[in-house]
């Protein structure tokens, strides 16, 4: 998977994230977008950038998220969310 990733995408890091039950990550930026491919999630975990939240499925899907806004993700269900999580060096929003 990396292979076909990178040959699409400069990556930077890649990264497992766990995310417990019932906890949630500060309102912040990153520097760069990030690559999320969703492993192991529920509905009530979400992601929130610039005001807008989603749930990122856990079907195989890959998500570019724009990082450089504000954003956080929260997991209000109970189960782990799991995220494959790279960044993604050469990707600009318009």
């Amino acid at each position: 998977m990396f292979d076909v990733l990178s040959s699409k995408y400069k990556l930077g890091r890649v990264r497992i994230l766990l995310k417990q039950p019932r906890s949630t990550l500060s309102w912040h930026r990153d520097p760069e977008p990030r690559l999320h491919i969703p492993i192991i999630t529920n509905p009530g975990s979400i992601m929130v950038i610039d005001n807008v939240a989603k749930h990122l499925p856990a079907d195989g899907s890959v998500w570019i998220t724009n990082n450089t806004k504000y954003h956080n993700a929260f997991n209000g269900g109970e189960e782990n969310r799991v995220h494959l999580v790279a960044c993604v060096l050469n990707h600009k929003f318009n």
